[in-house]
């Protein structure tokens, strides 16, 4: 019967091995200066694993972490325990002197390896049972950065409530004089168009017209529009996958030299390509080098979420092919709602770090 016991689960430990082995293929990279817990008491084989960060989200598995170092401590104590109660059986057999005490010896032997074997099987014995029951899933939380572009792109982009030109004249002049721009380079116009007058960047959401508080522009122009860096720095890119993303493709550009401290995210990219069509993950650019082309267009029948303000507009109504590569030349007119992000038509919305001092204080306008 023993013998029977020990062939099943060495067959399940087999198959739970093989069927475990599976490799799970992510593009993440990791978060640098992340806090990791301190743990009071220190148990040894507890370590806790980097915080990545995919799609603008981060994956915390502090908790899975703990739970499987416990785990480990514990399984190394109860096959102490397990070594010890063989030798105390071998040498109960060792010295027994009868039959029945052989027996006995022999049982707490095969006890003592079934429960070993136990134990080094859980893992194998919880997959085939249930896959679920050995998935201790990360915690998945939107970065900061994430979170500031999905407010600044969440109300209407441009649709309504627009202010008038001589009122953005005013508060610009007023930023020239007053404000502080704590780089060298000025910020170009991503398009060669003046940036647009829409109430939800200069009023809404707590601006009333106060260029300090004043870090998101939008600039509209025609689909395919080349993208040209508004100031010198190094170009990032990140394709969207989610339709909570309201930015959508995203050129992230980091300033060099005398633009040195200046971050902009720009949203609602078509594509990741120079002006010679070739892609790079990174990329150096100068004021005015291309980095890629604006999209904006949603492809008819996408639905954007609910709580997207743009969505009674009906911009999502454009037919045609839809791109899918922002890294490749494609022929198309309209892309999948996770990748054009919030809009209500071809445009280009940038965020600016404030810590490159008032935005309005810096722009070419």
């Amino acid at each position: 019967m023993t013998r029977r016991w020990s062939l099943i689960i060495f067959v399940l430990c087999t198959l739970g091995v093989f069927f475990s082995a599976s490799p799970i293929l992510a593009v993440e990279e990791t978060v640098e200066n992340a806090i990791i817990p301190n743990l009071s008491i220190d148990i040894p084989g507890v370590s806790f694993s980097e915080v990545l960060k995919e799609n603008g989200v981060l994956q915390i598995n502090f908790i899975g972490d703990y739970v499987s170092g416990i785990y480990k401590y514990l399984l190394g104590i109860a096959i102490t325990i397990a070594i010890v109660f063989i030798m105390v059986a071998g040498l109960q057999y060792a010295l027994a002197s009868g039959e029945g005490d052989t027996k006995k010896a022999k049982d707490r032997i095969q006890n003592a390896v079934m429960g070993l074997v136990l134990l080094l099987c859980v893992y194998a014995i919880l997959f085939i049972t249930n896959p679920e029951l050995i998935k201790l899933r990360s915690l998945q939380l939107l970065d900061i950065e994430q979170l500031e572009l999905d407010r600044a792109t969440s109300g209407d982009e441009g649709v309504s409530g627009s202010v008038s030109r001589s009122t953005c004249d005013k508060i610009v002049e007023t930023a020239k004089s007053e404000g502080t721009c704590a780089i060298s380079q000025s910020v170009a116009s991503p398009t060669g168009n003046q940036p647009g007058c829409g109430n939800h960047h200069w009023y809404d959401g707590g601006a009333n017209g106060d260029y300090k508080k004043i870090n998101n522009l939008d600039y509209a122009a025609g689909w395919g529009t080349p993208i040209l860096a508004p100031f010198d720095g190094t170009a990032t890119y990140k394709i969207s996958t989610s339709t909570s993303n309201r930015c959508g493709n995203t050129i992230t550009l980091t300033g060099t030299g005398d633009a040195s401290g200046a971050k902009i995210y720009i949203c609602h990219a078509k594509d990741f390509l120079d002006d010679s069509g070739v892609y790079s993950a990174t990329r150096a650019v100068k004021q005015g080098d291309v980095m890629g082309h604006l999209g904006g267009n949603c492809c008819e029948g996408e639905t954007p979420p609910k709580d997207w303000s743009s969505a009674k507009n009906g911009w999502c109504n454009v037919s045609g092919t839809a791109c899918t590569n922002p890294t490749k030349s494609e022929s198309c007119s309209c892309q999948p709602v996770a990748q054009s992000g919030n809009t209500s038509g071809p445009h280009v919305h940038i965020s600016w770090n404030a810590s490159g001092g008032d935005l309005l204080a810096c722009i070419d306008y």
